[in-house]
């Protein structure tokens, strides 16, 4: 499908997000005041997700009495790329290399993710052996022919491919980061030689050194290429057949908003989406609140995922690991080489399953009960205790239904569940093990996230907390007493946090180039032309004939000449005409010394990989009303919860009626139509002046 580069509005001018989840998908609609019109949350349809996605925004439609035709445009996460990749439910695919290199997939960094484990599982390929084939060819390091490509070889492999039903081919030839030529006649042959598939090449999805992630980086993108495709198509069909025919666009691993036409080319940027999306609306937030440390909390109903935002911006890595085998262990994953907002994710959200460990301990997770049957809760047919049903069995969920009601969960199939896997192995009564998975999850969430933010050299106790997720609420103050937080911040409708931080998204795209080279045999001819190569394709990617709307930003990656790693080194760009090399040396040296404190005066540095950003303007924040519909449950209910192993009567307030600046004291129970924040006794909360609400931890 084609969508016009430019938003035209509709009749209305409303935008929409939604972004499918696990367990729930979330939709928020803004009116052309940018005001939130309405919100929605529906169970994600697991069989076809893009129908019940078109089938959720047809509803809130319906029920805010808008026209599809009124829809200016769309913003979208998805699910899909992560999971295909870990339910491995992609298509048959195979990869084309250099002759030699065949397992490089299975040869990786020779390293164990696990020294002392002897039944480690390793990481199994995308690609089987038999379908990785090779070509004789040799490029050397700087991109010069040393052996031509043997293009008698190419045209028998389609044949091999087409009896093998292979879909789609990934191409990655050595140091084809370099010169792209041999890739690129690979692929002319191969569609000259009728293969009509995807054939997705090296050069064009990861244009950087590091043979083992360029590769795997390669296959995956050809991983999920067809299925990424058809998804799109089907969803635009759905959207189209609504009456829906504004143009959209996809969040990025990074936070930026992408064409459907390069999703489709590079979904590999999608893997991380759904997260990124919940963390644009943490740091939108942070700027507007003024908190220079953040840590963004997203639980929903399948993980958590936290990140950190210093000074409004997310901290973005270079590369990650997704499908990881063993949680939290480096190595264990699939490497991805791709730009995205670094996440640590836990397997830990409302439908995640709560057993007896071998040890006889409480485990949760990472498995989750998902949309299908759900939490025992749901009543559904599910039967595994959840962490959503140790949540109502506590008290914390409102047990007349989640969404304000539209959704009734069955407490007593709740405490069956949890004292069949649970109470009676450990001879204990219902509300203590729920109260056990309830500590279990929030101890692994802390744990998790004080590793993350240590790992950077920051303190946790210096933080404060944005949270958002239909379950972040029910958990984010319990999270801040671990790790010593003192400022709790839940989001103005947190459930549908995620599709709010979508519509926040501006228009963002990246590009890298590796050159490898010392400081002092940089060619600055070469690198000028290095920039205004990826200037193009990004405004390709954006879909911009003009560069008037968009600021542009150069980084490089630098080292010291013998170490394996690089750090990011701000470029302003162009650079003086006299002088280069000197002012690059000195953003080299200044970037070290901020992060190791020094710098090595008898290095030789060396660029690794040029790096060029362009950024659209930023669109305005949401403006968040009074909710239209207030959730089930009346002023001056009262509810019996337990805390800390002592059952008590705690209110129930509605966070729509709560007004402004006005301090109250916890334990109480604040309910708004998508979620509940629990405040625990001790604790001080109010409703700021722009929707938030605040918790101090341990200030009463």
């Amino acid at each position: 499908m084609t969508a016009a580069a430019a938003e035209t509005p509709g009749r209305g001018g409303y935008r929409l997000g939604f972004d499918v989840g696990g367990t729930f998908t979330d939709f928020v609609l803004l009116d052309s005041g940018g005001r939130v019109k309405g919100t929605a949350k529906v169970p994600t349809n697991p069989a076809d997700i893009a129908l019940g996605a078109a089938a959720g925004i047809r509803t809130l439609l319906d029920r805010e009495k808008i026209e599809p035709g009124a829809i200016a445009s769309l913003i979208h996460a998805t699910t899909q790329t992560s999971n295909t990749l870990i339910e491995r439910s992609g298509p048959c695919i195979a990869l084309i290399t250099t002759e030699g290199f065949r397992d490089i997939l299975e040869f990786g960094r020779e390293a164990r993710y696990d020294l002392y484990d002897l039944t480690v599982r390793p990481v199994v390929s995308l690609v089987p052996r038999r379908l990785r084939f090779e070509v004789e060819e040799r490029l050397n390091a700087d991109g010069s022919i040393e052996t031509p490509l043997d293009i008698g070889r190419v045209p028998k492999l389609a044949g091999e491919l087409a009896d093998a039903g292979v879909e789609a081919v990934a191409v990655c030839l050595l140091h084809g980061y370099r010169n792209g030529v041999h890739e690129t006649r690979v692929r002319e042959i191969l569609r000259e030689a009728g293969f009509t598939g995807p054939i997705v090449l090296s050069h064009e999805t990861c244009p950087e050194i590091r043979e083992y992630e360029r590769a795997s980086t390669t296959v995956a993108n050809t991983y999920l290429s067809p299925r990424v495709a058809g998804y799109i198509r089907r969803l635009d069909g759905l959207l189209k057949q609504g009456g829906i025919g504004a143009p959209w666009h996809l969040i990025s691993s990074h936070g930026g908003r992408l064409r459907v036409e390069a999703a489709v080319r590079r979904p590999v940027e999608l893997l991380e989406c759904g997260a990124a999306a919940g963390v644009l609306a943490a740091a939108g937030i942070a700027r507007r609140v003024g908190w220079p440390k953040v840590l963004a909390f997203d639980m929903g109903g399948t993980t958590a995922k936290a990140a950190i935002i210093l000074d409004g911006k997310p901290i973005l890595t270079r590369s990650y690991e997704v499908a990881r085998n063993a949680r939290l262990k480096k190595g264990s994953g699939i490497p991805i080489q791709a730009a995205a907002i670094d996440l640590i994710e836990i397997g830990a959200g409302g439908g995640s399953i709560a057993r007896i460990d071998r040890l006889g301990l409480v485990e949760v997770g990472p498995d989750s009960a998902g949309s299908d049957p759900g939490p025992a809760c749901y009543g559904r047919g599910g039967r595994a205790p959840t962490v959503s049903d140790a949540c109502l069995v506590l008290g914390y969920l409102n047990p007349d239904g989640l969404v304000g009601g539209e959704y009734p969960l069955n407490a007593q199939a709740a405490a069956e569940a949890i004292s069949v896997a649970i109470a009676r192995p450990q001879s204990v009564d219902v509300d203590t093990a729920a109260e056990a998975i309830f500590r279990v999850v929030v101890e692994t969430m802390a744990n998790a996230a004080r590793i993350h933010i240590l790992e950077r050299g920051l303190d946790p106790r210096e933080f404060a907390i944005v949270v958002c997720g239909g379950a972040g609420p029910m958990h984010a103050a319990a999270l801040a007493g671990h790790l010593g937080v003192k400022d709790v911040l839940i989001m103005p409708r947190a459930g549908v946090g995620a599709a709010v931080g979508l519509l926040e998204a501006p228009a963002i795209a990246r590009a890298s180039r590796s050159r490898l080279e010392a400081l002092d045999d940089v060619q600055w001819e070469e690198v000028c032309d290095l920039v205004e190569d990826m200037r193009a394709e990004l405004l390709t990617d954006l879909g911009t004939g003009g560069a008037h709307d968009l600021a542009f930003s150069l980084s490089c990656d630098m080292r010291y000449r013998g170490q394996g790693h690089e750090i990011d080194v701000p470029v302003p760009w162009p650079l003086p005409a006299d002088g280069r090399h000197a002012a690059l040396n000195g953003a080299f040296s200044e970037a070290y010394r901020t992060l190791y404190g020094r710098t090595n005066p008898g290095g030789r540095p060396e660029v690794v990989s040029w790096r060029l950003e362009a950024t659209g303007p930023r669109p305005d924040p949401a403006v968040h009303t009074a909710e239209s519909s207030p959730s089930a449950g009346s002023a001056g209910a009262v509810r019996r919860a337990r805390f800390a192993g002592c059952p008590m009567d705690v209110p129930v307030l509605q966070r729509s009626r709560l007004e402004p600046e006005i301090r109250l004291e916890g334990p109480a129970l604040v309910e708004e139509r998508e979620t509940t924040t629990v405040v625990p006794p001790g604790a001080e909360f109010r409703a700021d002046g722009i929707g938030n609400l605040r918790i101090r931890i341990g200030s009463a």
